[in-house]
């Protein structure tokens, strides 16, 4: 029997999300014997943890502060150190000279940004390179080209002081294994099969990982939807689905849906055109709606129609959407970059990250993500013992919570205000710093920020994927998705479609305005009911 005691099925899923979903499925009895968890969460546990000291020395880990994973952030210290002693640096010259990429704004932010878009990927010759994405170096473009030649060492001066990345996890685990090819016996004697769930999205180096282990010995099974292919930005791409093949593969296709109402399935299947999904429940519900009309007025609307007790989940095409949603609040005149334009205008070095943390802090804890909540919080507390960090953390962010009607509409001032008792900050003096803090709210700054592995009711689609919900109501920023709709070469259109098959009951979209002649080729079409939401009485 290849499954014994000490033996497990690994199964690999993309999203914390996705696995709190499978072990819910699966159930107590059988999930002791299947190792449920993320590709990072998997290789951190049972590649890096026990075997990151056979290359610490090579690449200047500090083994003994590496404490987890997480998404390692430009730091001012870092990036100065790295520059000043860049092997290039002499031909940093104006208008790129190493102040102005320090100091001046339009420079700083777009260095900041490209050092915050670094990936890993295979050479011609199948090496393993680091590099810039070059759509992201913005002003910068062309000192890029400069810096790209060094950036090992940029990442080695994070990496000195136990920080490592989600994608830095990927990397020291392809080193290691290809190097130490016993790390892959030890792997397929723990886990005579591996399962990877949503395969569409890994990128070229979790396939090659999988490959390696699936060589010898372990079962390999993978599963994975080509239409649901939404994580280009993390390196991920149809191709690499479709060219995924292991020696004697053995190819099946599921056609049945088992999450979504008759009439959810028959608009999929008029969105794709590759397969045609099967029902399996069988359960007649609403046909789907499109809202014409506000956001917010669509979700009172549902409200009026099935009952204040109904439960609506948004999916959002970015975070200030979902963020807005969660406070009920039109994004209308709202400035998506007000956490960017905070760092612009307050030249104060600590000061920003201390409001932006501590929003942070606050925004996690609202949704019940404590975890998340106290490492924002425990940032602003460095250089304390681990138990005062956290004690310090918990005894602010009460504080936070507990004062949270005093200033979540008000002006981020006065924020800053019962922060400033309890963490040292910079006081204000007359000019675009105080200005932008007594004219910008908490409110608007708070719906601006990124909330990852959010479970609230408001979400966006890529923070969605893998659960499912009784009711959706999608809030996309084009209807071109289904007006022509192109899953193949249009990722934009395969996370609408995302969005869509969330829905297990009923489906509702909103957009703010929508032409006639689309409007009667929605509804011929996908057999949708559109309502102008302008037009009902108690709405207007």
């Amino acid at each position: 029997m290849r499954l014994e005691k000490t033996r497990k099925i690994a199964c690999i899923t993309y999203t914390n999300i996705a696995v709190e979903t499978i072990l819910k499925r699966l159930g107590t009895n059988i999930a002791n014997r299947v190792e449920v968890s993320t590709i990072h969460s998997f290789l951190y546990k049972h590649v890096i943890k026990p075997y990151l000291f056979l290359i610490a020395d090579e690449f200047e880990v500090n083994v003994d502060k590496v404490n987890g994973h997480d998404t390692v952030l430009p730091r001012r210290s870092t990036v100065e150190n790295w520059l000043e002693n860049h092997s290039r640096v002499s031909e940093l010259k104006p208008p790129n000279s190493l102040r102005q990429l320090l100091f001046m704004d339009v420079k700083k932010n777009s260095l900041w940004v490209w050092l915050s878009n670094l990936e890993y990927m295979f050479d011609t010759d199948g090496h393993l390179k680091l590099i810039g994405k070059k759509d992201k170096a913005g002003s910068i473009s062309k000192v890029a080209e400069i810096l790209e030649v060094d950036l090992l060492s940029y990442k080695k001066l994070s990496w000195a002081v136990g920080r490592i990345d989600h994608d830095d996890v990927l990397f020291f685990s392809y080193v290691l294994i290809t190097r130490n090819p016993f790390i892959l016996k030890v792997l397929r004697a723990k886990f005579p099969y591996f399962f990877l769930d949503e395969v569409q999205d890994t990128n070229p180096i979790q396939s090659k990982i999988v490959k390696l282990i699936a060589d010898k010995e372990t079962i390999v099974g993978v599963i994975g939807d080509p239409a649901q292919s939404i994580y280009a930005f993390q390196g991920a791409n149809i191709e690499e689905f479709n060219n995924f093949q292991l020696e004697n593969m053995a190819e099946y296709q599921i056609l049945e849906n088992r999450r979504s109402s008759n009439q959810i399935i028959d608009l999929l299947n008029l969105v794709r055109n590759d397969i045609v999904q099967d029902k399996y429940k069988y359960i007649d519900e609403d046909v789907p709606v499109l809202f014409i009309g506000d956001t917010i007025d669509a979700y009172k609307r549902i409200k009026d129609l099935y009952g204040e007790d109904t439960v609506i989940h948004t999916l959002s095409r970015d975070n200030s959407t979902a963020n807005a949603m969660k406070s009920m609040v039109s994004l209308d005149g709202i400035d998506s970059k007000l956490l960017i334009k905070l760092q612009e205008f307050d030249s104060n070095p600590d000061r920003p990250k201390i409001i932006i943390n501590s929003i942070e802090s606050v925004e996690f804890a609202r949704i019940g993500d404590y975890k998340n909540a106290l490492e924002r919080m425990k940032v602003l507390f460095t250089g304390l013992s681990e138990k005062d960090q956290v004690n310090k953390s918990i005894a602010l962010l009460q504080v936070l919570l507990n004062t949270y009607s005093n200033y979540e509409s008000k002006a981020i001032m006065e924020f800053y205000n019962i922060l400033k008792p309890h963490i040292s900050m910079a006081g204000f003096k007359a000019g675009a710093a105080k200005d932008f803090y007594n004219t910008n709210s908490y409110k608007h700054l708070s719906i601006c920020i990124n909330l990852k592995e959010d479970m609230s009711d408001h979400r966006t689609i890529h923070k969605a994927k893998g659960d499912e919900f009784e009711n959706v109501l999608l809030i996309p920023n084009s209807l071109d998705f289904l007006i022509n709709p192109d899953l193949e070469n249009d990722e934009e259109h395969r996370i609408y479609y995302v969005g869509l098959s969330r829905a297990e009951s009923r489906l509702f979209i909103v957009v703010s305005k929508l032409l006639k002649k689309h409007q009667k080729l929605i509804e011929e079409k996908y057999k949708i009911k559109v309502e102008d939401l302008s037009k009902i009485p108690e709405l207007v």
